[in-house]
């Protein structure tokens, strides 16, 4: 795939969405990122045209200044779908290292690549991994990786991932999600598919921001409040059955959903 498709597929997507978007500036410098200095999925030198499906620009995690949030349609069975930037009042743009991948893990459907069968990548046990990713262990796990140029990493509970993909550390933390397979690795299933996303107050609090995935018949929610230097998130996670005649939240509107009921912010309850 040549690089020009990659970027005229990327660069029209990106105008889509800023026609919506109060601040079209800050999208083009994340675009510019992506393209220039981040593109997420990159192994070797081939480069695969991407899907953007949803945008978010607001204060996902709770620190006073706004994040663009992107949905992802990825190639690879290993991507997460949603990812988080940091963006400065002067345009610097940087990607918070931790994807989300929300919704259980799905049996493999042919839909994706597999950085495996290139060659990019390789599980592994590490101990007693349930107990042993604290937060310090992980980071140094981190450290170890990008100096081995393994920069793609995923975290399960009985084992890890980590590929060679090009860029900056990608994290993505699966833990306490229940794996359809007793082998260690990840051959047999890939993440789900997310409908959508929005963020905002929910129902009984209007003080913080939350960030909600529709996946399937579910709505995950995270409680965001920051990342570590090695950019794993702080965050918290529900999961709620959507409502019944829940069609996907209203755009521009925060959490708020209609039905056949009528209209509805989302709470946890």
């Amino acid at each position: 795939m040549k690089r020009t498709r990659v970027l005229l597929f990327l660069f029209c997507g990106f105008l889509c969405f800023a026609f919506a978007q109060q601040n079209s500036a800050r999208l083009e410098a994340v675009r510019k990122h992506i393209l220039e200095k981040d593109y997420p999925e990159v192994f070797g030198s081939t480069n695969y045209k991407t899907r953007i499906e949803g945008v978010l620009d607001l204060d996902v995690d709770n620190d006073g200044e706004n994040e663009v949030v992107i949905l992802f349609h990825p190639h690879y069975r290993q991507s997460a779908p949603i990812l988080i930037y940091k963006v400065t009042t002067d345009l610097k743009v940087s990607r918070i290292a931790e994807g989300l991948a929300p919704g259980p893990l799905q049996p493999v459907t042919g839909d994706y690549l597999d950085s495996h069968t290139m060659g990019q990548a390789v599980d592994f046990e590490l101990g007693n991994t349930k107990a042993a990713p604290a937060k310090t262990t992980l980071e140094e796990v981190l450290k170890t990786a990008s100096k081995n140029h393994l920069n793609g990493f995923v975290i399960y509970d009985s084992f890890y991932h980590m590929d060679g993909r090009a860029g900056l550390p990608y994290l993505i933390d699966m833990r306490g999600v229940s794996v359809p397979s007793n082998m260690h690795d990840c051959s047999s299933f890939e993440f789900s598919r997310v409908n959508q996303i929005a963020g905002g107050h929910l129902r009984e609090d209007t003080g913080k921001n939350y960030l909600a995935a529709w996946v399937g018949e579910e709505i995950y929610v995270y409680l965001i409040t920051g990342a570590s230097n090695q950019g794993l998130l702080d965050k918290k996670k529900w999961v709620v059955k959507a409502p019944r005649g829940f069609s996907g939240f209203l755009p521009d509107q925060g959490l708020t959903y209609k039905t056949d009921a009528g209209t509805e912010t989302l709470s946890l309850k």
